[in-house]
């Protein structure tokens, strides 16, 4: 079995059903090596990822891990 990286991962809405994007990067507690955070990146025009607004998610949004996607309870904003 490889190594576990949520990079890269699709990120899908419990509540749409829907890919809201993939995990660009994670926020770390180094204090206790706990995961506090997931970031999306936004989205450009046509759908195209950009360097617009990101979406942090936190780690208790995380529903479920799996191979290829990661289910998380999107926050209503």
């Amino acid at each position: 079995m490889g190594r576990f990286d949520l990079r890269q991962k699709k990120v899908i809405d419990v509540k749409t059903a829907e890919v809201v994007g993939y995990i660009r990067d994670m926020e770390i507690d180094f204090e206790t090596g706990k995961i506090k955070s997931v970031t999306i990146p936004g989205r450009g025009p046509f759908g195209m990822f950009s360097l617009g607004k990101n979406t942090k998610v936190p780690w208790d949004s995380v529903v479920a891990i799996g191979r290829e996607f990661v289910i998380v309870k999107m926050t209503d904003e």
